[in-house]
């Protein structure tokens, strides 16, 4: 039996063509997992299709009736497939286990958190605890961006997170540290201490942040703002396919690799507070896996929630949270910034229990 072609353009579901006997076709159609199968009796094709965390299923099931050359096929589309997030000293194979991303808010005025990582050792402690939990990546914040913030200098944003760093990189050489700013000023200085990730709200929208990216080559997060355009529900989608086809554009001329490249669709970042921009942010997420690059899921806690039900308290938001991150894990989202690691650990160990047992 041989793999004639192979369809992989959703990176989650394959389209594979088999040339085979009537008798391997029966071998086939036999395997439950795979789904809408048709066979043409002329040309002797095949066609399945399946989802791909089934492809090493699929290479057992058919060992030894498949040619050394269509399993060498499949073993390479196994490796082409897979979605990585990697930076310097850092490489996350996130193709079916999403990322668990910690916020460290260092502000007195973040809107769910401020004030409340107020002591370094308090947060020594909860690095520690949070890496236990399963957090893979810690982003420190030394600037507000909930709505109508008030923007402070370069020089008070660093000076909050100096202390910190400081100890963080003492005590954890190896974690993986970003960092949530999009002051040029502040980045350089980030980058400067050896943080590896780069978080900007407004996307490496001006020449000084992309200078920054392709000297010092960092891995990226870059989010569309919807404060940063004249927002319409109906040219939403077109707005946005438009801005990161853009932004792709200028990250990747900088140097850096897919790999290296996160994107955010900006969940709760509005002039618009309604309901409506971020049930089309959250949905947008399915069409972003068409850049293949890892697609960051950031509403925790945030005020989608309270539109809902009433939560107004970002404290009675963890719920909602919970279950639109993993409707937004389905879509394609792979990447999980959180307040609360455990929780969202939970949540991702449940999903799997379940999916497995549909599966």
């Amino acid at each position: 039996m041989n793999v004639k072609s192979v369809n992989s353009a959703l990176r989650n579901k394959l389209k594979i063509v088999f040339l085979a006997t009537e008798e391997e076709v029966n071998k086939v159609s036999n395997l439950e997992y795979a789904t809408n199968k048709l066979y043409d009796a002329n040309s002797r094709k095949m066609s399945i299709e399946i989802q791909r965390d089934m492809l090493s299923s699929l290479l057992k099931d058919l060992q030894t009736e498949l040619s050394s050359s269509s399993v060498d096929t499949l073993k390479q589309l196994v490796f082409e497939t897979e979605i990585h997030f990697s930076g310097r000293g850092f490489d996350f194979d996130i193709t079916t286990q999403p990322l668990i991303y910690s916020i460290l808010n260092l502000t007195p005025d973040s809107f769910y958190d401020g004030g409340v990582n107020n002591s370094i050792s308090g947060v020594l402690k909860r690095i520690e605890s949070e890496q236990e939990a399963g957090a893979q990546v810690f982003e420190v914040g030394g600037k507000s961006s909930k709505p109508h913030f008030d923007d402070i200098s370069p020089e008070a944003e660093w000076s909050r997170l100096a202390p910190y760093l400081k100890e963080i990189h003492a005590n954890f050489p190896d974690i993986v540290l970003a960092i949530d700013s999009n002051t040029p000023e502040v980045i350089k200085l980030a980058l400067d201490d050896g943080i590896q990730i780069i978080n900007d709200i407004d996307g490496f929208n001006s020449k000084s942040k992309l200078d920054l990216v392709k000297e010092y080559q960092p891995a990226v997060v870059s989010m569309f703002n919807g404060r940063n355009f004249n927002e319409q529900a109906e040219t939403l989608i077109k707005t946005m396919d438009n801005f990161f086809d853009q932004n792709l554009e200028d990250l990747l001329a900088t140097g850096i690799k897919p790999e290296n490249i996160v994107l955010d669709p900006g969940v709760g970042f509005s002039d618009h507070n309604t309901l409506e921009f971020d049930l089309i942010k959250m949905k947008y997420t399915k069409q972003m896996t068409r850049f293949n690059v890892p697609i960051m899921i950031a509403i925790s806690r945030k005020s989608f929630a309270s539109r809902l039900f009433d939560l107004d308290s970002a404290d009675d938001r963890l719920l909602p949270t919970l279950l639109f991150e993993s409707l937004m894990s389905v879509l394609g989202g792979r990447i999980i910034r959180v307040h609360d690691v455990k929780e969202t650990a939970m949540m991702t160990k449940t999903f799997e229990l379940l999916k497995a047992a549909l599966d």
